[in-house]
């Protein structure tokens, strides 16, 4: 089994209406999604906002803990 992480910017629906920022539209958003999961991507930035904190996520803090929790976990089910 595999969990996916789906970082949204600001999407142009109904609960963004009233702010003028820049919006991916749904569609754009789904394939973005679409696309990480044939990629096999673990945390999946679909639109261009959320791309811009890629990087910095993939390589941060919190991600390294993931990684060093996830081989701990394995480890041990063996």
């Amino acid at each position: 089994m595999k969990v996916h992480a789906v970082v949204l910017g600001p999407i142009d629906t109904d609960m963004n209406r009233g702010f003028n920022i820049p919006k991916a539209s749904p569609e754009s958003a789904a394939r973005g999604i679409f696309d990480g999961l044939e990629k096999g991507e673990e945390d999946i930035f679909p639109d261009p906002v959320s791309q811009s904190i890629a990087e910095g996520w993939r390589s941060g803090a919190a991600k390294a803990l993931e990684r060093q929790f996830a081989a701990f976990v394995q480890q041990n089910a063996a």
